[in-house]
Formats: structure tokens, C-alpha cells, sequence
């Protein structure tokens, strides 16, 4: 089993929303005499697997309150009876810090408000990245713990003790004296409970990637595309070997391996001064994303503007009879400069951050393309079918999810039409760390392409909202840059999530991960 210092970055301290964390009684004092309170040590806890928190005060585990889904449901203490709302998840951050995730909502823990006065309610919320759902473990020596929150230096405590159901669960101070309130001790048991499935077991030379998309030709093959320039196939999902068959043309600079483009289409010249990648032989191309549409592969393309001092970069898309190229330069999609120096020739100054593109079809035949990181949250334009290009007679630009204003910590949106529903994938948090990654991957859906898109506790993706899929457990850290393929696995339409980990079994090397999705019945994904 792995121990991890809980650890990523603390992002806002003040709340999106009203009511993303709990209310007010007053908190517990000491049991007891003039000794000091055992305040603890600062440790970890093992991300691989779920556990429950028992009050040492009351001798009942901490839930949601109704095992409600709604964000700002109260937490709550209960009887043991195995709900898998008493089930909690430690996701790393940094500092010696983490977030707790609530294995039945996927929602975190915080505090009403983000208050840091005592006596605020705990409750559950979206993991929007305030500061209030930042806590820290501290090992007593009878072997309970204090779970202390970030933002207000306070513990989370059964108010006065309560041993009943209908006790507040909130956040007090520690007594100066005397032994200290049990009411604030909680005993942590791990469970053998995963906190969740292991990714598909694959290898070969070419699961070495960032921001994976995915696509299964109609002879079998599956074609596995990355930021990088990365191209790798294999027929049975488990083996990805590099693509090597081009010609020496299409090889351009690179010797190893195909390169998804190559060689650099002349309309790249001079976007990168000199070019990142690959010694500067080439041109670095992030994200790419596809759609197959009568016969032709379309492929859209990130390229950042170099050297840079903001968010510049483009979109770009080439298209092709083979799902390995060669590839025709279509054009520019779309265009980012956020930066203070002037734009060159051909860019405007933007809000928006051009990289990450994901095209999807919708479901009466529309086009459409998602994109967008970080600054001013992510966007929806759509597109023309004739040329695969912005649709000159819609020029609007859609904003579906923000995270924080500016948007903080949220990108490489991913949107798949599933069963009536458009569902919004994204990561979240700082990625490309190796194992000090705290991408996740949060999911919402909206009945229309265009939004508003909902997490499943009622928030709107435009105020942070968003269910966490998928977060970091044992040796796969960083799960994210994700995209979503419907796979025909004997006969039945499968959903399948792609994304990359950095696997801490090997010092963090970032890894190809795959899992099928399920849906529960109310119609929302999961991983298996």
C-alpha cells in the first residue's frame, strides 16, 4: 500500500456560490484539567483506498445527510449500516493538504460559505477549488485523528458532542487546555474498498502519452493520438505500438516514429521561434481530436504561439482518407492573444485560450467544436460541414463552464452525446507535474448542446461546478487530458474514457489510461 503526503495548488480562497461549504453553533471547549491538548502529528492517508471517519465523541461514521446528491447537503453522522455515503476518498494536494471526496456524491468537503468563523456548518460541494475544501490529517497518539480545515484553522467536530443523528457536524477550535474534545477526534479505518477501478493494463512503446484521443477504424484498429505529435496504433486495446509506416517525407525531422503530421505544413511558419519540439526539427502540435465523417478523417490540431507570454495559440484542422495521414492543410479554426505585447498579422487580442479542440457531431447532424484552458473558461463555437471551419452565419462564442473569474484550473474539455444527454468532460487542477499532479477529471450534461451544463449535485459548470469521474488513487496520479470513444465490443456500443496518469511506479511517467464507462440509472457515468 502506498502513503502519500496528502499534497496541489490551493487555488481561490473565496467562494464561487453561496453555500459551498456549513453554519454555526458554538464550538466544544476541553474535557478536562490544566494538561495541553494532544494537537497531533501532520500525516498522510493512503489515497488507494476508501475509508470511514467514526467520531470518538458519538461512536457514529460521518455521511451526507439523507445520502442526499444536492450540492450543500449537510454532513452528517450515522449508523454504520455500510451506505456508501459513510465511504470517503483523500485526493492530494499540496502542502500537506487535500481535498475529501464523498465516494457516493463525488462531491468534497467544506465549510458553508467558506466561513471561518466556529460553529460553521460542514457540508458538501462541487470541487470548485476554494480554499475551504483544503484539510489536513493530524495522527493523535491514541490513534484517532483531527481533520483540520485550511481556510479557517479550525476542526471538524459533533457539535457539543451529540450522539444523536440530528447532530450539527461543524468546525471548532481546539481547546488550550485540558485533554482536548473527543467530539474532534475521528477514528479512520481503511476500508479494502479501491477508491476506484484500475485502468486497463496496456504496453508497448507507444502508452507514453499526454491529452489522448482515441478512434477504432472500420478494419479493427484502434489509433491512439497525443499532444507531441504522438501516433500509435494497436488491434486488441492493450498493445499501442509507434506508428512507422510513412515515408520520409511525412517523417520529417523525426527517426523514432511517425509523427501524427509531418511534415510541418508551410502555413506553420514562424509560430514558434524556434520550434520546441523534438530537438526544434519540428513544430510541437498539442491535443489533437477527431471526427470521421463520410469517409474522411477530420483532425483538430492545437499549436502555442512561441515564445509567449500569455495565452497564444491556434487551432488548425487537416484532413485525410487514412486515420494515419497523409494530411491536407484546411486552415485556421480559431485564433488566442492574450497577451499585453501586440498581436502579429493574423491574431486579435482574445480573452479565450485556443488550444485543447474537441469536435463532435450533435444529434440532429450539427458540428460543433468545445476548446479552451484556463483563461476565460471553456467555449463552444460551431462549425460549418461543408469545410469543417467555423460556421460563417453562427460566429457566436458559447461559454459553458468556468471555473473561477478568471477560470481557474479547468481544460481540455471533452463533450460526448450519450442516451439524450451532451456530456461535459474536463480535468481540473495543474496538470503535467509528474506524481505531484492534481488533475482530476470532473464530468456535468445538458439536454442541449449549448448548455447550461449541470453537475449531478444541481451546479451549474458556470460556477464551478462539476462531479468528479475520476481522481488519483494508488500509483495512477494526475488522471485527465481525457477524451471519450464509443467503442463495439461484441455487438454493444461501449463507451470508453482515455486519459493519461502519471504512473508512480515509475517515477511518474505519464501513461495511457483506459477504462469503460457505466451509467447508472439516473443516467450519469462512472468508471469500471
Amino acid at each position: 500500500m502506498q502513503l502519500r503526503i496528502l499534497s496541489a495548488a490551493v487555488l481561490a480562497a473565496a467562494c464561487l456560490v453561496s453555500g459551498c461549504g456549513g453554519g454555526g453553533s458554538t464550538p466544544t471547549g476541553s474535557t478536562g484539567g490544566g494538561s495541553t491538548p494532544d494537537m497531533g502529528t501532520l500525516t498522510g492517508v493512503n489515497d488507494s483506498f476508501q475509508f470511514k471517519l467514526k467520531n470518538a465523541a458519538s461512536g457514529m461514521v460521518l455521511g451526507v445527510s439523507g445520502q442526499s446528491q444536492t450540492a450543500g447537503a449537510s454532513l452528517a453522522q450515522e449508523a454504520d449500516t455500510g451506505s456508501t455515503d459513510s465511504l470517503w476518498h483523500a485526493m492530494p494536494m499540496s502542502g500537506n493538504e487535500s481535498n475529501i471526496e464523498n465516494m457516493l456524491t463525488h462531491q468534497v468537503m467544506g465549510i458553508q460559505s467558506a466561513s471561518i468563523a466556529a460553529g460553521a456548518q460542514a457540508l458538501q460541494w462541487a470541487d470548485n477549488g476554494t480554499a475551504d475544501h483544503l484539510w489536513q490529517f493530524y495522527v493523535l497518539s491514541d490513534g484517532n485523528y483531527l481533520i483540520k480545515n485550511v481556510n479557517s484553522g479550525l476542526y471538524l467536530e459533533d457539535a457539543n458532542s451529540d450522539t444523536s443523528t440530528s447532530a450539527k457536524i461543524d468546525q471548532g477550535a481546539r481547546a488550550t487546555t485540558g485533554t482536548g474534545c473527543t467530539c474532534q477526534e475521528w477514528a479512520l479505518t481503511q476500508t479494502t474498498n479501491a477508491a476506484y477501478p484500475a485502468p486497463r493494463t496496456v504496453s508497448g512503446t507507444g502508452i507514453f502519452v499526454h491529452d489522448p484521443y482515441m478512434l477504432k477504424d472500420a478494419n479493427g484498429t484502434y489509433w491512439l493520438y497525443g499532444t507531441h505529435q504522438t501516433l500509435a496504433s494497436s488491434t486488441d486495446l492493450t498493445t499501442f505500438t509507434y506508428n512507422q509506416n510513412c515515408t520520409t517525407a511525412q517523417r520529417g525531422g523525426y527517426t523514432n516514429y511517425c509523427p501524427i503530421i509531418g511534415p510541418d505544413f508551410a502555413s506553420w511558419a514562424g509560430l514558434q521561434t524556434p520550434p520546441s519540439w523534438n530537438n526544434g526539427a519540428n513544430t510541437d502540435v498539442w491535443a489533437p481530436s477527431l471526427m470521421f465523417v463520410n469517409g474522411v478523417y477530420y483532425l483538430y490540431y492545437a499549436i502555442p504561439y512561441e515564445p509567449s507570454t500569455g495565452a497564444e495559440a491556434l487551432i488548425g484542422l487537416a484532413t485525410s482518407t487514412s486515420p494515419s495521414g497523409p494530411w491536407t492543410d484546411v486552415g485556421w479554426v480559431i485564433k488566442s492573444w492574450t497577451s499585453s505585447t501586440p498581436p502579429p498579422a493574423g491574431f486579435t487580442t482574445t480573452a479565450f485560450n485556443a488550444i485543447d479542440p474537441a469536435p463532435f457531431v450533435d444529434a440532429v447532424g450539427n458540428w460543433w467544436m468545445v476548446f479552451g484552458s484556463w483563461a476565460d473558461g471553456i467555449h463552444l463555437i460551431q462549425l460549418d460541414p461543408a469545410t469543417g471551419l467555423q460556421l460563417a452565419s453562427n460566429t457566436t462564442l458559447y461559454t459553458i463552464a468556468r471555473r473561477g473569474s478568471p477560470s481557474a484550473g479547468e481544460e481540455g474539455p471533452f463533450i460526448y452525446y450519450w442516451n439524450g444527454y451532451y456530456y461535459y468532460f474536463a480535468p481540473i487542477n495543474v496538470c503535467c507535474n509528474g506524481d505531484a499532479s492534481t488533475y482530476r477529471i470532473i464530468v456535468g450534461r445538458s439536454q442541449t448542446v449549448t448548455g447550461p451544463y449541470l453537475d449531478r449535485g444541481g451546479t451549474d459548470l458556470m460556477q464551478g461546478g462539476g462531479t468528479i469521474l475520476l481522481s488519483a488513487h494508488a500509483n495512477i496520479n494526475g488522471p485527465g487530458g481525457q477524451s471519450v470513444f464509443t467503442d463495439d465490443v461484441s455487438g454493444t456500443q461501449t463507451p470508453t474514457l482515455v486519459y493519461h496518469y502519471y504512473d508512480g511506479n515509475t517515477n511518474g511517467t505519464p501513461t495511457l489510461g483506459i477504462n469503460r464507462l457505466g451509467f447508472d440509472a439516473d443516467g450519469w457515468p462512472y468508471v469500471e
